[in-house]
């Protein structure tokens, strides 16, 4: 149940109109706790006619989905100012035209220095620049 709710939550967090395939997709996935002690963890909405996560149930996978947030903003915030510098180092043209081992060995001291400052500063030096 839990892998059916993490996963329409990331097919539909993110847009303006659920996809309803999705939900449904839960909804059939919840209905087969009826009868269970899992009952206890959804519910069903008269207005929709589905089967839906309960609270507590959603409170768990948030606790998830929060963990997975934080730890893939961290790696793809370091992964992206690491791409901009080694361009900005090397030239788009001389990394584009890398091997994978090569780039990944160029990267790694970049990277490096950026996991080191936001894991002993966070954000706090973290500044955009305004070009004059």
């Amino acid at each position: 149940m839990m892998l059916a709710l993490l996963g329409e939550w990331m097919v539909n967090a993110i847009r303006k109109d659920p996809d309803p395939a999705y939900e449904d997709t839960a909804s059939k996935v919840y209905a087969f706790a009826k009868g269970t002690p899992l009952e206890a963890l959804i519910g069903f909405d008269e207005n929709s006619g589905n089967w839906i996560a309960g609270e507590a149930f959603e409170n768990d996978a948030h606790a998830l989905i929060d963990q997975y947030d934080d730890k893939t903003f961290w790696e793809e915030l370091t992964a992206r100012l690491t791409e901009r510098d080694l361009i900005a180092a090397r030239g788009e043209r001389a990394v584009r035209g890398m091997r994978p081992d090569q780039r990944s060995r160029a990267a790694s001291p970049i990277a490096k220095a950026y996991t080191k400052e936001f894991e002993e500063q966070g954000l706090d030096r973290l500044r955009v620049r305004e070009e004059a």
